[in-house]
């Protein structure tokens, strides 16, 4: 071969690698360690796939649902006041009950998560995103047991 059909064939292999596809996307370090946190916790919990649409018909074309440029054309007025102005959810709220005494002494637990900005809610260890516990009954080191798991942990 010649050194320009050599150099032809590089540039085509270089540019189909370059073009080919859609790449693939990492999820933020963050969300790693997190998997990995919630998997040692609760390892008989198994996240449920998202799912991901498909971006081609049957005609290798893209539909215009998956098209990134499309945009709903849904009028403001089909749209309920409530849905045009969503405001978050706030989280729920489940109070805290006192924990059996322990057989033999003092346990190994660990601690609530203090909420910022409001004293006396904890988030609890072994479920932290089903929402806040109420523990302002309860003085400091207190062993509570957590609504969400049935677990034990102690106060802040």
């Amino acid at each position: 071969m010649t050194v320009l059909m050599k150099k032809l064939l590089t540039g085509f292999v270089i540019g189909g690698l370059l073009f080919a596809g859609t790449a693939a996307q990492a999820d933020p370090i963050g969300d790693f360690f997190k998997r990995l946190g919630n998997s040692i916790a609760h390892p008989q919990k198994k996240p449920s796939p998202t799912p991901r649409p498909r971006g081609r018909g049957r005609t290798g074309a893209i539909s215009p649902e998956a098209s990134p440029t499309a945009s709903p054309t849904v009028s403001p007025g089909a749209l309920p006041l409530t849905a045009m102005h969503a405001t978050p959810t706030p989280p729920m709220v489940r109070p805290a009950a006192s924990a059996p005494p322990a057989k033999s002494g003092k346990r190994d637990v660990p601690y609530g998560i203090p909420v910022p900005g409001k004293h006396g809610f904890v988030t609890s260890p072994f479920a932290p995103n089903e929402g806040y516990v109420d523990v302002r009954g309860f003085p400091v080191g207190a062993e509570v047991t957590d609504p969400y798991t049935g677990k034990i942990f102690l106060t802040p």
